[in-house]
């Protein structure tokens, strides 16, 4: 039984309440100015101390005084419930946000935990405004124990994902590639000038996904363990994400069966250990911003809304696959309103709840990009088809129309699933789909277009063709649209679920027919899948050393890494080349933490060396290497192997 709560605050509950809140926001305004005053001993009162003050006045000026009869008629007329309260609280955090942003930024300060603390407080109090926290609770036991046997396959699921993705992390690959070692100095570097700011961005990344890799940089130090970290939660995050999202849509066994083709993909599985790729952050927002916006939308629950909304904004600060969803969910509510108005008309409320959610807590990082259009745009001003000017330039050389290009580049994207190989970042010889899930895949897609005039199915249609159609139209170069694609993955995944439930349906073997059959039938399929995607990953890629692309990469991280183990007193001398040399690559710069390394292009007997320094060969200059030791012996020689091949040697001089 809830407890009574009376229907209306009085006039002077209401006074007080929004005294004390103005006063206490002017203390803290005043404190935020403060806090990024510079120091001066000339000064005996500063000018943002007077804020304090003023607030503090008026906050002891409302325990003393009883307001006139005036003010309290009109605040009887001002309909402020709880929820209004926290929404309005809600909107001044997240503007309490942009000003000590600003003003932390203008005083060069570089711990901006106050300016987090902020935003926080903004998402936390927009949730609170439509959550009943003890009904949640309630309702949240219930679930857990009506759904514990289902809940428990989930985490099986979860954990065997985990072992796949955490096994050997800083080993598998066994070398970092060039983005990723820039991304890890990038990281490093952003608690300090205007990357100190949360709501900055660089290349599309938010500062806060870089501030949560250079935690686990500072917590392992720079090892490419490390970097994998954030990367390889997400990949775990999104088992359980797109079971949720599956279930909503086609039930528990879509769930399942959704849950488990993303365990053990081998793109999902590699991706899930490289920090360049942003997209796998999107493998496991996305669901759950669709999730609860379906489920919100039709279970008429607005903290779910509120929740949706949350996360689609907390994706704008992780990177631009957000502004993808934003669109999607447009031409979703667009077409439903068509479609499925009896539907969708109930729901405004929760539409309303979740795009005010979206704005309130997304508001700092869009006025970042109103003030910052270019760091907003870098992406698609660098690799984007109209802002690039490739699409003008390709329609001058082919005499093509703009259509026909673009419905090409779609087209390009879409077999970047099941028929390229995925090679750029990653360098499989296999596309994104195996063979099976392919072919599952192609049933499945016209499945969810025969049943498209519903809701959920709608949603899923939208879900795959909003990414695909996105990257194949806005994105270059093609090369890239297979890791982009992954964006699109676990839609794919659902997609072939379906297929597979529906198949066995069809046969007369399905759950409802025969459970046994069922279960046996799907086992052996997802067997078959595992060992093909385990093989493909961890022994015809990660066995055969074709991570990289290249052996300049490829030397690259092995040069850093042993930089890194090596004593830091005596001089690091490297026989470069035109092809091997140091600088090429920021990678030997994160792996060793810019430990000093001298290229040497002339002849070893050039160097000016001591006892103790050492000597590292690129591989056009080993065998250099070990001719000079033949006539110089009694030092220290060392080798590493890339796979069977010698990729760098190394010489300590006695």
């Amino acid at each position: 039984m809830k407890e009574h709560r009376p229907e209306k605050d009085s006039a002077n509950d209401k006074i007080h309440r929004f005294v004390t809140f103005l006063s206490i926001s002017l203390v803290i305004l005043g404190q935020i100015y403060l806090f990024a005053t510079p120091p001066n001993e000339n000064i005996i009162i500063p000018k943002p101390l007077w804020l304090c003050i003023a607030g503090v006045i008026i906050f002891i000026a409302n325990l003393a005084f009883k307001p006139g009869k005036a003010i309290q008629k009109l605040f009887s007329r001002i309909p402020i419930s709880g929820t209004t309260a926290w929404i309005i609280t809600s909107i001044v955090a997240a503007f309490m946000a942009i000003i000590s942003a600003h003003a932390f930024t203008q005083a060069n300060r570089a711990n901006f935990i106050p300016v987090i603390s902020f935003w926080f407080m903004s998402a936390c109090c927009y949730l609170a405004a439509f959550m009943d926290f003890s009904e949640f609770i309630e309702k949240t036991r219930i679930y857990l124990k009506d759904h514990k046997q289902e809940l428990i396959q989930l985490g099986l699921i979860t954990l065997f994902a985990a072992i796949l993705r955490l096994y050997r992390l800083g080993t598998i690959p066994a070398v970092l590639n060039g983005d990723e070692g820039w991304m890890g100095l990038t990281a490093i570097s952003s608690g300090t000038n205007i990357m100190a700011n949360p709501f900055h961005l660089w290349e599309n990344f938010g500062v806060i996904y870089l501030q949560a890799v250079n935690f686990c940089i500072t917590l392992f130090g720079p090892t490419p363990f490390a970097l994998r970290v954030v990367p390889t939660i997400a990949g775990i995050l999104g088992i359980p994400a797109i079971y949720f999202l599956a279930r909503y849509i086609g039930g528990h066994r879509i769930g399942l069966l959704s849950a488990v083709f993303l365990s053990f993909s081998h793109a999902h599985l590699h991706f899930s250990r490289s920090v360049s790729v942003g997209y796998i952050q999107g493998t496991w927002l996305v669901p759950l911003e669709l999730y609860f916006f379906l489920s919100a939308v039709q279970k008429r629950s607005s903290w779910r809304a509120a929740l949706g909304g949350a996360l689609l904004a907390f994706h704008f600060y992780i990177y631009l696959s957000a502004q993808i969803v934003i669109g999607l969910l447009i031409i979703y509510m667009i077409i439903s309103f068509f479609l499925f108005r009896s539907w969708l008309k109930p729901a405004f409320k929760q539409l309303l709840v979740f795009w005010g959610g979206f704005i309130v807590i997304v508001l700092p990082e869009l006025e970042y990009a109103v003030v910052h259009p270019g760091d907003f745009f870098s992406r698609l001003n660098m690799d984007g088809t109209f802002q690039s000017g490739w699409l003008q330039e390709t329609m001058l050389s082919t005499g093509q129309s703009a259509v026909l290009i673009l419905a090409k580049r779609v087209i390009h994207a879409f077999l970047s699933l099941n028929f390229y190989p995925a090679s750029d970042f990653y360098g499989s010889p296999i596309p994104i789909l195996t063979l099976i899930s392919s072919a599952l895949f192609w049933i499945g897609l016209a499945l969810i277009l025969w049943r498209v005039f519903s809701p959920n199915f709608l949603l899923l249609n939208g879900y795959f063709w909003g990414f695909t159609v996105a990257v194949g139209v806005f994105a270059l170069p093609p090369s890239a649209d297979a890791y982009r694609m992954l964006a699109a993955l676990p839609p794919a995944l659902i997609i072939s679920a379906y297929a597979l439930d529906q198949i066995l349906e069809m046969m007369g073997v399905g759950w409802r027919h025969s459970p046994p059959k069922y279960i046996t039938i799907t086992s052996v399929v997802m067997i078959s899948l595992i060992i093909f995607n385990l093989w493909t990953y961890f022994f015809d890629f990660a066995g055969q050393c074709k991570y990289g692309s290249d052996t300049q990469t490829r030397f690259a991280s092995y040069l850093g890494q042993y930089a890194a183990e090596v004593d830091k007193e005596p001089s690091l001398f490297l026989l470069s080349d035109d092809v091997f040399s140091y600088g090429t690559h920021l990678t030997v710069d994160f792996l060793s933490q810019k430990r000093e390394i001298i290229n040497v292009n002339e002849s070893i007997d050039m160097i000016d060396m001591i006892s103790g320094d050492i000597i590292v060969a690129s591989p056009n200059r080993i065998q250099e290497l070990h001719d000079w030791v033949r006539i110089n012996p009694g030092g220290v020689l060392f080798h590493k192997y890339d796979c069977d091949k010698i990729i760098l040697a190394s010489y300590r001089v006695p």
